[in-house]
């Protein structure tokens, strides 16, 4: 189990993404602290998770989703990234490993998930 899930959407609203919390989860609190960022808590299992909506964290089209927990119901960010892809229908993106993990992969191996399929990618 990772300590935390990042995923990043392409062209993805907040507002869908939100709808899609909230059919995962439920939604217990948002608020909005800045015009780029919207900050969701929900409950999962008797656990509250804090989740991060950055718009424009990887580039203009690009945006974070960050779960800080570790009582997410995924195993890691591409099981993440597999259901946010179903529901959204947009392109997902996410490392390709978790970050404490040590190994000889390259650090700029990310996992893209689209309507062509998925698989490992350099994102640059």
């Amino acid at each position: 189990m990772q300590t935390d899930i990042e995923i990043y959407t392409l062209s993805c609203p907040t507002e869908k993404i939100i709808t899609w919390l909230e059919g995962t989860f439920t939604l217990v609190k948002t608020s909005t602290p800045s015009s780029l960022c919207t900050k969701v808590s929900v409950s999962s299992n008797d656990n509250i998770i804090d989740i991060t909506i950055l718009e424009q964290a990887a580039g203009k089209r690009f945006t974070s989703i960050w779960f800080d927990s570790d009582k997410t119901p995924w195993e890691n960010d591409i099981c993440c990234a597999r259901d946010a892809f179903q529901a959204l229908g947009c392109e997902i993106r996410c490392n390709f490993q978790g970050w404490e993990e040590d190994g000889d992969q390259d650090p700029d191996q990310w996992w893209r998930i689209n309507s062509h399929g998925e698989g490992t990618f350099i994102w640059e």
